[in-house]
């Protein structure tokens, strides 16, 4: 895995992971994983990819953008299962005062916000207690 910045504290980096976030506490965080530029991960678990994409499918995402989580992310209370593309400026926050709920990308549990395999959440997008 390559680390660059970021403030670790009671987190698991599984193999084969690229992190420029800011902060990741409580977490784990799974095989393959990318995530961007100043987002913070709490209390959370990122599944990670079944693959890497190449710089062409980075560059050039099918669905918006490439997996694993943009810059400027906060995501807490959540799990994120594989595969998912999360844009940029995206915020996903459980809480216990969320009513259970789904939609096609994500559902909503007891509180935590599990974001569906291979979804994508557009930029800018807010989930749950913002």
């Amino acid at each position: 895995s390559k680390i660059y910045g970021t403030f670790l504290n009671r987190a698991l980096l599984a193999e084969g992971c690229i992190v420029h976030a800011k902060k990741v506490d409580r977490a784990v965080i799974g095989i393959r994983s990318r995530i961007g530029e100043g987002s913070e991960i709490n209390n959370a678990i990122v599944m990670g990819a079944d693959y890497y994409e190449n710089i062409e499918e980075i560059k050039n995402p099918k669905e918006g953008a490439p997996i694993g989580i943009g810059d400027n992310c906060i995501i807490e209370n959540a799990i994120i299962d594989k595969n998912v593309r999360i844009g940029h400026d995206v915020t996903i926050k459980g809480s216990v005062t969320l009513e259970d709920g789904e939609t096609d990308t994500y559902v909503i549990r007891d509180g935590i916000i599990v974001v569906k395999k291979s979804a994508y959440i557009p930029s800018g997008t807010q989930i749950g207690d913002v």
